[in-house]
């Protein structure tokens, strides 16, 4: 686990300063899958900066290409998890259906990284209510 926890914090000072990777970077932790896996960690390069600080650098282009050649088989909602993240880090389009079907975990974790990514400070909490019709649906009487 401690291994675990310094990558989260190499790459949390690695995307420091730069809110859409910070965004990308919270997302895939609150995820949690992409970074334990082994066929992802080679896109991730551990080094030290000038003043000694341990770092850990994604190379999203390269995971980009191989998302799209198919190398990372997953589930529906981890592949969607992962396109938000590359679109927000590397600013390539994506279709926003991909969050049908995610759940409400993953889901807060993507209104959280667009709150990040759209550079607010201020700490939001997601809680979805019950899946309801709008009231000009229902019929009265």
């Amino acid at each position: 686990m401690t291994n675990q926890n310094s990558t989260y914090e190499g790459l949390r000072a690695w995307a420091s300063g730069f809110s859409v990777d910070r965004a990308a970077v919270e997302l895939l932790i609150t995820h949690g899958e992409w970074l334990m896996r082994r066929d992802f960690q080679r896109y991730l390069e551990p080094y030290f900066d000038a003043e000694g600080r341990s770092l850990t650098a994604i190379h999203w282009d390269q995971v980009h290409a191989a998302l799209d050649e198919n190398t990372f088989p997953a589930s529906s909602s981890a592949v969607s998890v992962l396109r938000i993240a590359l679109s927000l880090a590397l600013g390539t389009p994506v279709d926003l259906t991909c969050v049908v079907g995610l759940d409400a975990t993953n889901t807060a974790a993507v209104a959280t990284a667009l709150v990040i990514a759209a550079q607010h400070t201020d700490r939001i909490t997601v809680t979805l209510g019950p899946d309801l019709p709008p009231t000009r649906w229902l019929k009265e009487g």
